[in-house]
């Protein structure tokens, strides 16, 4: 994994503003106060919100409808002390099918000592729904059920029940295709990604036993969208607002029942873009937000994800609020309390050092051609292989990199003071390689890929420590110095005073004088 700092800010520009205003009330649109459990889903003339209508009154959290053919909202006992994460529109094969999932977090109803605090769902709703025929149901959505996100390693059983974002990656094919990319996180700060897909989510409301039910079902099931300017039958919503949740659960499919990756870093947010490299297969590329400032732009590969690039969009590090694709122009942008940022998906600059570099990275947006590391949004005859191992065998042997020449003008002469203390600092540039430190010639320190970066400390500088620093790196067979210093003595204090001031030199007869003279003094005492 390599790292970027990034200050490539997106200029502002103003657009003219149309005379003929028209006011538009904010009710359900705009929070009074700013509040993180805020959502709203915009959907052609329809809009969908989580947010209190009156500043005053309304605490019980609603999804609500509020543009469209009607205000409807859910039930007060369908939703635990819900906190709303993201929601969308799935359009099915039948327009009376469409639905609504929106996903949160709630408190868990189970009240084990062993179970979790807080569980995570998803929940549907016909976007239909006309609501009930009573006046109690009238305004009510009558096509609720919400079902749990199984996030859990089956290799530790670590549970990541805390759904922290969601990203929607629309299929080509057909709707059921649609992957649901889910960030989790558990009690120990660490993350996950699992991956579902819509049509395993929709197999699971249609078919699943509703959790506490055992009577017989109705001839128009629970949470069973139905035919155009009809009402859901008050059998049906009556049983469906008493047991809102089904039986079954929903597992990840890549890979099967299990996370697509998990570690120790606390993301934030999640974005996924699809690019097709030059070997014309597509490839799913993750941004993940993490708490202390960066981004990590990931490759999803057949048999797991790459950590390839770590991104610093603010400089110093500052917290990110917010993050957003644009896909059409692959761009991201991201915002900090006192900025915004522009930041390009294809960095292929950052591999520049060789070809080998560039291809090593396995960057899908990056390739090698006319002696440096290019996009493939601008060139597609470029060297790059993102899949197999063996990378480097694409490199010509006419642009391998050249055992380079050890002599005394490759270094960054360094002048350190004896007995202090000194850090020698080594790029993480791939998260596949291995990082050495050689003092002279000989190995010093070694560096795993998990370190960030690759720091050997000097604690008492002695005369041993001076001389020639290098900082290798490795990765399947190929080896590339980063770092070259001499550490230099530094003058002695006196030695550098007379440097300075050009001391005039002082001849024995003048110390002959100056002994007597103080002789005489002390005589005459």
């Amino acid at each position: 994994m390599r790292h970027l700092a990034s200050r490539a800010h997106a200029k502002s520009r103003c657009w003219g503003a149309d005379r003929n205003k028209s006011e538009v009330a904010a009710q359900g649109l705009a929070p009074f106060v700013r509040n993180q459990n805020s959502l709203v889903l915009v959907d052609g003339e329809a809009i969908y919100s989580t947010i209190n209508l009156h500043q005053h009154n309304g605490k019980i959290p609603r999804f609500r409808q509020v543009r469209g053919t009607g205000e409807l909202y859910t039930s007060d006992t369908v939703m635990q002390n819900p906190e709303f994460v993201k929601a969308t529109v799935i359009k099915q094969d039948e327009r009376r099918d469409d639905k609504i999932y929106y996903f949160f977090r709630e408190d868990n109803p189970d009240r084990s000592p062993e179970a979790p605090l807080k569980v995570s769902r998803v929940a549907q709703l016909c976007k239909g729904d006309k609501g009930g025929t009573s006046s109690l149901s009238a305004s009510k959505w009558t096509t609720f059920l919400k079902t749990t996100l199984v996030c859990v390693d089956p290799a530790t059983k670590s549970n990541f029940n805390l759904l922290q974002d969601v990203f929607f990656v629309p299929s080509d094919k057909n709707w059921r295709e649609t992957r649901v990319y889910g960030l989790f996180s558990n009690c120990w700060g660490y993350s996950a990604i699992c991956v579902y897909t819509i049509g395993d989510i929709d197999t699971v409301f249609r078919t699943s036993k509703l959790k506490g039910y055992t009577k017989d079902m109705p001839h128009i099931r629970p949470g069973q969208c139905p035919w155009d300017g009809n009402h859901t039958p008050p059998e049906t919503f009556k049983i469906a607002d008493l047991h809102p949740e089904v039986e079954e659960r929903v597992q990840p499919v890549v890979p099967r029942n299990s996370p697509l990756f998990h570690n120790k870093n606390r993301y934030q947010a999640i974005g996924v873009h699809r690019i097709q490299a030059r070997d014309r297969h597509t490839y799913n590329v993750l941004y993940l937000v993490t708490d202390k400032g960066y981004i990590h732009k990931m490759v999803e590969m057949p048999h797991g994800v790459l950590n390839i690039l770590e991104i610093q969009p603010f400089q110093p590090p500052a917290p990110i609020l917010a993050m957003t694709l644009d896909h059409r122009r692959a761009k991201l942008y991201v915002s900090s309390p006192t900025e915004v940022v522009q930041v390009p998906m294809d960095m292929c600059e950052v591999y520049h050092r060789s070809c080998e570099s560039c291809v090593m990275a396995k960057d899908p947006y990056c390739g090698w051609a006319d002696g440096k590391c290019v996009s493939v949004k601008t060139n597609l005859t470029m060297l790059q292989n993102v899949t197999l191992e063996s990378s480097l065998e694409i490199c010509p042997r006419s642009v391998f990199k050249q055992q380079e020449v050890d002599s005394p003008e490759s270094y960054r002469n360094v002048t350190v003071a004896l007995f202090s203390r000194y850090f020698l600092h080594c790029p993480t540039e791939s998260h596949a390689a291995t990082y050495m430190w050689h003092h002279n010639g000989s190995r010093i320190q070694n560096c795993s890929s998990t370190h960030r970066p690759c720091i050997h400390f000097i604690k008492n500088m002695t005369h041993n420590h001076y001389g020639r620093y290098t900082c290798i790196s490795e990765e399947n067979g190929f080896s590339q110095t980063l770092v070259k210093e001499w550490l230099l003595k530094q003058p002695a204090p006196s030695q550098t005073l007379m440097q300075r001031s050009q001391a005039v030199s002082v001849s024995p007869s003048f110390w002959l004088g100056f002994l007597q003279m103080m002789a005489l003094a002390r005589l005459f005492q």
